[in-house]
């Protein structure tokens, strides 16, 4: 199973990590893990490019944990939101057709 982590700071999300395997098919052949990882992704390369250069990211095997600066100006933090509330849109509805394989957790932070 793979789990999406959403780190929160008050209401404003401050990263995310997603870990794990999904586990619905073979390595190439696993719809949902390329689901998730096209959205995941997708959001990381959105928030460096239109939010912050300083996006910091951590890949490793199974594993993308991104995490935002501390300090963005107001409209920065404007477009991490929306770009981090489409990308959790799209994981809710995978969640919701594949629950037994994808699980997103909120955290406070």
């Amino acid at each position: 199973m793979t789990r999406i982590t959403v780190f929160y700071n008050g209401d404003s999300i401050a990263g995310f990590e997603a870990k794990g395997h999904t586990g619905y098919a073979d390595r190439g052949e696993d719809i949902v893990c390329a689901a998730v990882s096209a959205l995941t992704q997708t959001a990381y390369l959105g928030l460096a490019e239109y939010v912050s250069p300083d996006t910091q990211v951590s890949q490793k095997d199974g594993a993308l944990r991104v995490n935002l600066p501390k300090e963005l100006a107001p409209d920065r933090r404007e477009r991490a939101e929306l770009i981090l509330g489409t990308m959790l849109l799209g994981l809710s509805s995978v969640q919701e057709n594949y629950s037994d394989y994808l699980k997103i957790i909120k955290k406070e932070v």
